[in-house]
């Protein structure tokens, strides 16, 4: 019961991130215990990606931009995609 939970907690997650007209879209998953959460949503988008890899009308890595981070709430779900990109620096200071 548990993994359909989140089975359709994520769905809705992409589907909210991807078609949002926000600059910086996101989305709390209200819980008691927002680390296992967390860590039970990790393991779901791994197993996700492992059972689809062989079938060719599945996206296997559906879920795989989704970054999942415990807040005092609960959980924030947000997308890779949205991140700003990591900037390198040398040790002089210069901009790779």
């Amino acid at each position: 019961m548990q993994s359909t939970d989140i089975s359709n907690a994520l769905e809705k997650a992409v589907e909210h991130l991807d078609n949002s007209d926000s600059d910086r879209p996101i989305i709390i998953a209200k819980h008691e215990k927002p680390f296992a959460l967390q860590m039970k949503m990790y393991r779901y988008i791994r197993a996700f990606a492992v059972q689809m890899k062989d079938k060719p009308d599945v996206d296997e890595n559906k879920y795989s931009h989704l970054v999942v981070t415990t807040v005092p709430q609960g959980v924030k779900i947000t997308s890779a995609l949205e991140q700003k990109p990591l900037t390198l620096t040398t040790e002089k200071g210069e901009e790779l």
